[in-house]
């Protein structure tokens, strides 16, 4: 989902500049943006910030996950039934997200993200009492997770307001990179503190990590404006964030460098996420036991860490762009192999490719964010964002559902070749995002 399009020359990109935006052709953009280095990323003051209080949450919210799903998993041998668990983090996007990162949009940045760091910890902390029933542990993660939206809008839309030029996709193949690494420690830690300190004892480790997070956004982050204006407190304040967040979907649907980079964004993550999602089910029909569950979970990941990083450093703006549709649709190939039912290590390597080739999202997200209007980006970004997780979460529960019917082997490459068919189905779509 992170792509600019830099079209030939008449594709126009509209690049922020405080509450303006000025929309300019490819060749003047590419001329205006040179490439970024690390350096200059984190020679930014709040980006510093904001980048400790993700990694910090990031880790906190994989430990929490790996609990729930491992324990879930335990007390029932159900492959759907650990799938769900997995799609908890996903579904509070299709229950609201777009409303409330509408919401979100009227508060400043910062105080939307310090606020919901604060309630997440507080709900989490609460889940951590003895004696509760799993049940009600369960609702109070969910609602926690509640408060991502808002949180994931506010902090997608400061990210282009404190990183100027190539700055911002750098800083976000960046970010790919981290949040995959964070999975892979996440996903070998959840599992280990489980079994040391217990489930309850992994979870206050991510009450930890929201109350840090707040205190480093806090003190690290300037207060802005919110772009909205001022909240409203009139009885039309529902109906008002509704034609808000209408407002949001009409900025995506008539712009087609949103519309395809969005699109493709979608597909990718939703194919991806299925190994994961079978994890338990596909270690077992390799005859491996737990640790290659976190294993097969860790694999996607690190291709993400690998290809993202290759991507946003050394690949420029242009090429960027070309590489969105051929690596969307190659991403789907290893998927297939796996018809083949390989062992655990050409498994998991299979799995890595995927994860290398996911690496187009962050050229789409960077179109995303280039093609929207400021004053629409937290909406915008909140409609995006569900539209993401509701691909993953459809995904999730339908590789769940099918493994329980079919090897987990022929789930993976019937992933592949539905992801595939759709990739396709939007080449023309895609070739929009492509220089002439």
């Amino acid at each position: 989902m992170e792509h600019e399009a830099l079209s030939a020359i008449d594709d126009l990109v509209v690049i922020d500049d405080g509450a303006s935006s000025e929309a300019v052709t490819d060749r003047d953009n590419v001329a205006a943006i040179a490439p970024a280095s690390y350096r200059d990323v984190f020679g930014v003051r709040e980006y510093r910030a904001v980048f400790l209080a993700d990694v910090l949450s990031l880790l906190g919210d994989q430990i929490a996950a790996v609990a729930l799903a491992v324990l879930l998993y335990a007390g029932s041998g159900s492959p759907l039934l650990a799938a769900l668990g997995y799609a908890t983090a996903y579904v509070p996007w299709l229950l609201g997200g777009p409303v409330l990162a509408a919401w979100a949009e009227r508060l400043p940045c910062r105080s939307v993200l310090v606020g919901c760091d604060l309630a997440r910890a507080a709900l989490i902390g609460l889940a951590t009492l003895p004696g509760l029933p799993l049940p009600v542990v369960g609702l109070l993660i969910l609602s926690a997770a509640l408060l991502a939206p808002p949180f994931e809008a506010a902090r997608a839309a400061l990210l282009p307001e404190i990183l100027a030029g190539d700055r911002y996709p750098v800083a976000m193949s960046l970010r790919d990179a981290v949040h995959q690494s964070a999975q892979l420690v996440g996903f070998v830690a959840g599992g280990v503190l489980v079994v040391a300190v217990s489930a309850r004892g992994a979870l206050l480790l991510n009450v930890a990590s929201f109350i840090l997070s707040a205190a480093v956004i806090r003190w690290g982050v300037a207060r802005r404006r919110p772009a909205a204006g001022a909240r409203p407190d009139d009885a039309a304040a529902a109906r008002g964030l509704l034609r808000e967040t209408w407002d949001g979907w009409t900025a995506i649907r008539s712009r087609p460098a949103l519309v395809g980079s969005l699109s493709l964004g979608i597909i990718g993550a939703a194919y991806a996420v299925v190994p994961e999602a079978i994890a338990t089910g596909y270690a077992r029909s390799v005859g491996a036991g737990g640790t290659a569950v976190g294993l097969i979970m860790a694999a996607v990941a690190a291709g993400s860490v690998v290809g993202g990083l290759a991507i946003g450093r050394f690949v420029g703006p242009s090429t960027r762009v070309r590489l969105i549709y051929p690596l969307a649709l190659a991403g789907t190939l290893p998927m297939m192999v796996v018809a083949l039912r390989p062992g655990l290590a050409l498994s998991l390597l299979l799995f890595a490719l995927v994860g290398i080739t996911g690496a187009f999202q962050v050229a789409a997200n960077t179109v995303f964010a280039r093609n929207v209007p400021a004053h629409l980006r937290t909406r915008a970004f909140g409609l995006a964002a569900t539209g993401m997780y509701g691909g993953q979460t459809l995904a999730i529960v339908l590789a769940g559902l099918a493994a329980e019917l079919v090897a987990p082997a022929m789930v993976v490459a019937g992933a592949g070749v539905l992801g595939a068919a759709a990739v396709l189905a939007l080449r023309r779509t895609a070739a929009r995002l492509s220089p002439a």
